[in-house]
């Protein structure tokens, strides 16, 4: 059996430009890469991080914000958070969900500790692991790309 390639962000970006007339939004999980593809590609990544909007009319602002963004940065990376993504796909946006495999848990709560993370958020990422990770699954208003072991964002860019 032939495996499933990968398709690429830029890819992914051509065939939104053309058939949306805008760009996708990126709703990636925790730990795959957002933050250190934006502090490496500026210019090209924005972040929008859904714990700094809690505060207030949430979701709204952070609806708002990533939408003055899109058409600005080439690929804007968003939370998981299933509230926003509903929203933003009645709102006709595309949406590519990334996410890591279930079995990987371990790998990435790894990751999480030797990056400083805090227990609390440790320990609600354990419990919650496969829990948030069938949700995003069932999405079926979006794009899925699953990272298999070693795979990260940065993976699927074209350099």
């Amino acid at each position: 059996m032939k495996k499933k390639k990968t398709e690429r962000l830029d890819d992914l970006e051509f065939r939104a430009k053309r058939q949306y007339g805008h760009r996708n939004v990126y709703a990636s999980f925790c730990g795959t890469g957002k933050t250190y593809l934006c502090k490496k590609f500026p210019k090209k990544c924005i972040e929008f991080e859904c714990w700094k909007y809690t505060d207030g009319d949430f979701p709204q602002n952070y609806i708002k914000d990533i939408r003055a963004k899109m058409g600005k940065s080439k690929y804007i990376f968003i939370s998981t958070n299933p509230v926003v993504l509903k929203q933003l796909n009645k709102l006709g946006i595309s949406i590519i969900l990334i996410y890591p495999k279930n079995n990987l848990k371990k790998k990435y709560i790894k990751g999480f500790k030797s990056r400083g993370s805090s227990k609390d958020f440790i320990n609600m990422l354990d419990k919650n692991w496969d829990k948030w990770l069938d949700e995003l699954k069932k999405q079926d208003y979006c794009k899925h790309i699953v990272l298999n072991d070693g795979q990260y964002l940065e993976n699927l860019l074209t350099p």
